[in-house]
């Protein structure tokens, strides 16, 4: 029987592969999330799902193990772009055991597939974070998937930077992204950037030729000097609100042009902190849940006591799950998707579907892998989370192995 308990990190464990990795979800509310399925059922063999309706439409192939899930909720597994560590560990520690034990993390709040994301540093750290990345991402992680890199810096905004180290932060450098990329066998997926830094618009255009999505964030742009980057390939935002010029009337500034502009994905933190929720819920109408991204920003704190940690070079201070600079700035979060789907729910009033949408193949189409992850579908990776009535994690799945005993 599926557990309601298994919510702690601790408690995750991958089962050991078995000769028949057959299994069948049944019973439960399948939110694929194109459509709600009532006692719907997921069936899926080898690491991939092969079929997906109701219950009582489905034959349930000879042999599958059956994962009873009434009065449970079956979901494709979250993707998170934008997270920097947790439980301890950080992508900036630059190991592929760093980076694996932050992948069981993620998995334990049903996190499937992630992007770990760096920080503004030395062209030396963010190589050795790459090369990490890249190694974990070929031994394979037991947890959730490494699906690629999200730098987020070092070419920002200086007067935007948030919690980013003023040290490090310097103009784009073509020589130095292609030394990363090139380093990381091609893994980066996604650059933040500001805009309207000089050789921007260089950067941006590499960026593009690559097939690198190019992110603003961080970012003191003018609405002009946005729009232009928008023009010119920008396609998605990190953390919207949060490290940006503010809307203006007489000057709308990035986010005036985030907002306005469809072609642009929109990431939100959406833990009420970084974000009233009142402005979750205006972001929600204007971009609509088909152009928005939730993301954690989590950082090592996460998972972890109130207390303090590293960021970078940066003392940060956790008290009641908030992260500050010793300033008083913001500095990433403590926020898990989990909580990030269920404060959506709660607390901007989105559907259920709405919200797992946002969390799940929408990312996945921001990177280009909606092909093989990010909904429920014939074909696709078995990544799936089962949830309570409460939208707590019973069971997550990454490419058809079960976290947890969860099957009878």
């Amino acid at each position: 029987m599926v557990q309601d308990n298994c919510c702690f990190a601790n408690s995750w464990v991958l089962e050991e592969k078995r000769e028949v990795n057959r299994f069948c979800i049944s019973n439960g509310t399948v939110i694929t999330p194109f459509e709600t399925i009532e006692n719907g059922a997921v069936i899926f063999e080898d690491g991939k799902i092969t079929a997906v309706g109701r219950r009582d439409e489905i034959e349930v192939p000879t042999g599958a193990r059956i994962i009873e899930a009434s009065q449970k909720i079956v979901t494709p597994g979250f993707i998170d772009i934008h997270v920097h560590g947790g439980k301890g560990r950080s992508v900036m520690d630059a190991s592929a055991e760093a980076v694996s034990e932050l992948a069981k993390f993620e998995a334990s709040h049903g996190t499937t597939a992630f992007l770990p994301t760096t920080i503004s540093a030395s062209q030396e750290k963010l190589l050795d974070a790459a090369k990490a990345v890249k190694v974990a991402m070929e031994k394979e992680t037991k947890g959730a998937e490494v699906l690629g890199i999200h730098l987020e810096g070092p070419y920002i905004s200086t007067e935007r930077r948030g919690g980013q180290d003023l040290d490090f932060i310097r103009p784009p450098s073509l020589d130095e992204l292609r030394e990363i990329v090139k380093v990381s066998d091609q893994k980066v997926k996604i650059v933040t950037l500001a805009p309207e830094l000089d050789g921007a618009e260089r950067l941006i255009d590499e960026l593009r030729d690559l097939g690198i999505v190019a992110s603003m964030g961080h970012s003191n742009a003018t609405y002009k000097e946005a729009v232009d980057a928008i023009k010119r390939g920008v396609r998605h935002s990190a953390h919207v609100f949060n490290g940006m010029r503010s809307f203006h009337h007489r000057e709308p500034g990035v986010l005036g042009a985030v907002l306005l502009h469809d072609e642009v994905t929109a990431e939100l933190i959406s833990d009420g902190v970084h974000v009233h929720p009142a402005a979750m819920k205006l972001l929600t109408r204007v971009k609509g849940p088909e152009r928005m991204v939730l993301v954690t920003d989590a950082v090592r704190a996460t998972g972890m006591p109130d207390g303090e940690y590293r960021l970078g070079k940066q003392n940060v201070i956790v008290k009641n799950g908030v992260c500050r600079l010793e300033s008083g700035e913001l500095a990433g979060s403590t926020l898990t998707m989990d909580v990030a789907l269920r404060n959506m729910v709660e607390l901007v009033g989105a559907s259920l579907q709405e919200a797992v949408r946002m969390a799940t193949v929408n990312p996945a189409k921001v990177i280009g892998v909606e092909d093989r992850k990010g909904s429920i579908e014939p074909g696709k990776d078995a990544d799936l989370v089962i949830l309570d009535e409460k939208l707590n994690i019973c069971s997550t799945i990454v490419k058809g192995e079960v976290l947890a005993k969860s099957y009878k």
